[in-house]
């Protein structure tokens, strides 16, 4: 066996980012597995989670939070068919912040902001694998704000929207193949832009024990521009590219998150026990990402093929006494892709999280609350035909998970 150990922040940390709550795993802490997203409304997360839930305030609410991810992968493969197994290792942390405001004007309205869902996608590889002329390392990531505003339309009805601004930043990098013999170029891509989106959302109290939240995402696209560096290219493959018009070419590429539409309910026993539970529906057969190749006189996009993802979570809390609340919670969300269909670029599998934490009211009505959420993430198993050099590439994940430590403080 080959290995090759690639000790490295990882952008597969995004994959986490990008599969959950509308293609925006967010900042937000949620409950533990990210349950609790659309009906519950406790927080000043709200904003983000359903604008709606902020008419529940009767006063200024402020939520800060700390996720700190971790995740570890393991990439098995073969290459031209041979028996020989190589392996690539990835492991890294990411910190994620966030911060969330709700104001109520009156009783009928309130108005709040937050930040976007850090949005992203992902994959890290190395310098020196078989499939480097494709990609060594890649990122789409979104950030931005969320100005939300709510109305109570009755004691039980209340309608929120949001306008979602976002950032998107994409990085490509990989190597150039400079002939048989000669040591690789490199090539670099940054591309970014701004899209707008927007969302709605639906909260209706049955009764003071039960809510029932419904939000719709649109889907928000931008338009990346960027153009592409090259470097420690060889005499021939710089006079061929120059000459094709490769290396002064700039590239524009769409780039989008998809529209969703969640629906959630929460209910208190009275007894010290409450149920949330909430279902997604993610349009992801339109998500839309393209993969850069380097062609001797052109630089070309091409797509995955990519299908509708569901997803479902379960949570439950149970009050040990006033101020001490334990919670817990499951998720699972579908497959964004057939198998036959997974590549080097695009090896997005089924995943699923499980997760537990505790809540402490402090008697200066702040409370505090703190979780970790183990995630799978799926074998992801990929074939690659025609790469360059390589040939037939194949492969899968033999360790693929994470784990998210969330701290957050409302008050």
């Amino acid at each position: 066996m080959i290995q090759i150990s690639n000790k490295r922040r990882s952008l597969c940390i995004f994959l986490i980012v990008g599969l959950l709550s509308s293609v925006s795993f967010p900042i937000f802490a949620a409950d533990p597995a990210f349950t609790g997203l659309a009906a519950k409304a406790d927080t000043a997360e709200t904003v983000f989670l359903n604008p709606a839930g902020m008419t529940r305030f009767k006063e200024p609410a402020w939520y800060v939070n700390l996720q700190v991810i971790y995740t570890d992968s393991v990439t098995e493969f073969t290459v031209g068919g041979q028996s020989v197994e190589n392996t690539i290792e990835d492991d890294g942390f990411i910190f994620l912040p966030g911060l969330y405001y709700v104001r109520p004007l009156n009783d009928k309205w309130a108005i709040g902001i937050g930040p976007n869902a850090v949005t992203g996608f992902g994959g890290t590889y190395n310098d020196t694998w078989a499939g480097r002329y494709l990609v060594e390392e890649w990122s789409l990531v979104f950030i931005g704000v969320v100005p939300s505003v709510a109305y109570r339309v009755n004691d039980k009805l209340s309608v929120g929207v949001s306008l979602s601004l976002n950032y998107s930043k994409y990085t490509l990098e990989k190597s150039v193949f400079n002939g048989v013999g000669q040591s690789d170029g490199d090539f670099e891509l940054e591309a970014d832009g701004i899209g707008i989106g927007g969302n709605v959302g639906l909260l209706y109290e049955v009764n003071p024990q039960t809510r029932i939240g419904v939000v719709y995402r649109s889907e928000v696209k931008s338009d990346d521009e960027g153009k592409p560096e090259f470097s420690n290219l060889s005499a021939a493959r710089q006079s061929l590219l120059d000459n094709a018009g490769v290396l002064n070419q700039d590239i524009s590429m769409d780039a989008n998150k998809p529209q969703s539409v969640m629906v959630g309910v929460f209910h208190d026993f009275d007894n010290g026990w409450t149920v949330s539970s909430d279902v997604l529906w993610l349009d992801f057969s339109n998500y839309n990402i393209d993969n850069i190749t380097i062609g001797d006189t052109s630089i070309s996009k091409e797509g995955s093929k990519y299908k509708d993802m569901y997803g479902a979570s379960l949570g439950a809390t149970y009050a040990l006494r006033s101020d001490w609340t334990l919670q817990g919670g499951v998720m699972y969300l579908s497959s964004g892709m057939d198998d036959e269909d997974r590549n080097i670029f695009a090896r997005y599998d089924a995943m699923w999280a499980i997760g537990a934490g505790v809540e402490h009211q402090l008697k200066s009505k702040r409370k505090v609350d703190v979780d970790i959420t183990y995630f799978q993430f799926g074998d992801g198993e990929f074939t690659n035909l025609n790469v360059p050099v390589a040939g037939t590439i194949s492969g899968e994940y033999d360790t693929h998970y994470g784990v998210a430590l969330s701290i957050g403080v409302s008050f």
